[in-house]
């Protein structure tokens, strides 16, 4: 399996007003009793309301957030304590989140990305043609990000999660500000780049 979990659960401590002067502490779970069993090429859709724990699964799973409770392994990796061996294995979509550098223009972006992951330069190069050509980023990749719409940084940003060849894409909310169209090519499966 690609992705495992048992039992996985994580809790927070949050503390509420109680009359003027007095906080009290509650114990919420975000995160209860969660099972996968995802195999290598599986596709996954974890869908739910807002507030049901989704963004936090995806946090454990990439080693954002430390489990409360229960077991995790994603590409044969635990992944809080092999966080960084991880990083390299997988690719990350946050919606709220940006892994470009602002002032730059998603090209400079992602040959900074493609020397922070070690990807050689051939690889690196097929990868982005493809992702170019998907996502139809032509029009705006020479644009710093600061003036992209959040569609065009959306695309930006699911290219910059894919040009290092990981083993397992999460996305988190990737469909966030895209145009029907684009968001219609999310949706369709594609084998990785």
């Amino acid at each position: 399996m690609i992705i495992q979990t048992s039992g996985l659960c994580k809790d927070f401590t949050v503390r509420h007003k109680v009359g003027r002067l007095r906080r009290e502490r509650r114990v919420v779970s975000a995160v209860d009793g969660v099972d996968l069993a995802v195999g290598e090429g599986e596709l996954l859709g974890y869908i739910g309301p807002n507030g049901a724990g989704k963004s936090t699964t995806l946090k454990l799973l990439t080693g954002v957030l430390t489990p409360s409770g229960g077991t995790v392994s994603v590409c044969g990796l635990t992944p809080v304590p092999q966080r960084t061996t991880l990083a390299r294995r997988i690719g990350v979509v946050f919606g709220q989140r940006s892994r470009l550098w602002w002032d730059l223009p998603l090209t400079e972006s992602f040959t900074l990305l493609r020397h922070v992951y070690r990807v050689p330069a051939a690889d690196h190069a097929a990868r982005l043609a493809r992702c170019r050509s998907m996502l139809d980023l032509d029009e705006f990749i020479q644009t710093p990000v600061r003036q992209l719409s959040l569609g065009q940084r959306m695309r930006g940003e699911l290219t910059a999660a894919l040009l290092h060849g990981p083993k397992v894409p999460f996305l988190d909310e990737p469909t966030i500000g895209p145009d029907v169209l684009s968001a219609k090519l999310y949706a369709t499966p594609h084998p990785a780049p």
